[in-house]
């Protein structure tokens, strides 16, 4: 597929701030036989930034040319997210580029099924090659994964470009859902975190029980008798 936008020289003048307030994003367009500042519509570019990846090649229309190009950094406002600068590249047209390529999975795993957990550990393929070769995205079916099994580097088929990155790395694996292994310390006293045993009493100063963890049951204790009903005095004769 392809995208096109349009850019316009930038002088000295407005600064960056004052230039965004009337609509344009600030930018640099730079490479093989070519460096300009330039200005874009934050409009367009919001646009083509929502159908593109990171690897995607960009016609930009400049002065009557037309070059392609690769984003190179975007910078972003930390508060709105909005996009403040822009950098593109121009690479010459026999020379290969390295970039990174976005990985995208597709279908449902049958380890989820089974009640696996599926991990994208990496999302990113590095690649070099022609830019006419360089991939939008990487897409892989992850389908037929089960429980335990995972997609490496090197079983990705890809024509035209040399993949950079190691190929026994890891993309995406489906692991068994963690049990919950709980740890119950052996009732032996005097030993620091054991459990006192059911029924028992703690000993004098010893530290209350953590926070969570169910109250040993008091030992039962009979209630005190009652007190001896005192003797009844008669009254003396007089």
């Amino acid at each position: 597929m392809e995208y096109t936008i349009k850019a316009m020289p930038r002088g000295p003048k407005p600064n960056p701030r004052a230039l965004r307030r009337t609509g344009f994003i600030p930018g640099v367009l730079y490479g093989h036989e070519v460096h300009q500042h330039i200005m874009v519509s934050a409009r367009e570019l919001e646009a083509l930034l929502s159908r593109i990846t990171r690897s995607s090649r960009i016609t930009v229309e400049l002065d009557g040319k037309k070059l392609p190009a690769f984003i190179k950094e975007i910078q972003r406002d930390l508060l709105t997210d909005r996009v403040i600068h822009i950098d593109l590249y121009h690479p010459a047209p026999d020379q290969p580029v390295t970039i990174e390529v976005p990985v995208r999975l597709r279908g449902e795993a049958k380890g989820r099924k089974e009640g696996g957990v599926l991990q994208l550990l990496r999302d990113v393929i590095t690649v070099r090659g022609p830019m006419d070769a360089i991939p939008e995205i990487i897409e892989i079916d992850v389908s037929h994964l089960s429980i335990g099994q995972a997609v490496h580097v090197n079983e990705l088929k890809l024509e035209g470009v040399q993949v950079l990155t190691p190929g026994e790395a890891t993309i995406v694996t489906i692991v068994a859902p963690r049990k919950e292994e709980v740890a119950v310390a052996a009732a032996i006293p005097g030993v620091e975190g054991a459990l006192p045993t059911e029924g028992a009493v703690p000993e004098e100063g010893a530290a209350p029980a953590a926070e969570g963890t169910a109250p040993t049951p008091a030992t039962e204790k009979k209630a005190p008798a009652a007190p001896a009903k005192a003797e009844e005095k008669k009254p003396e004769k007089k």
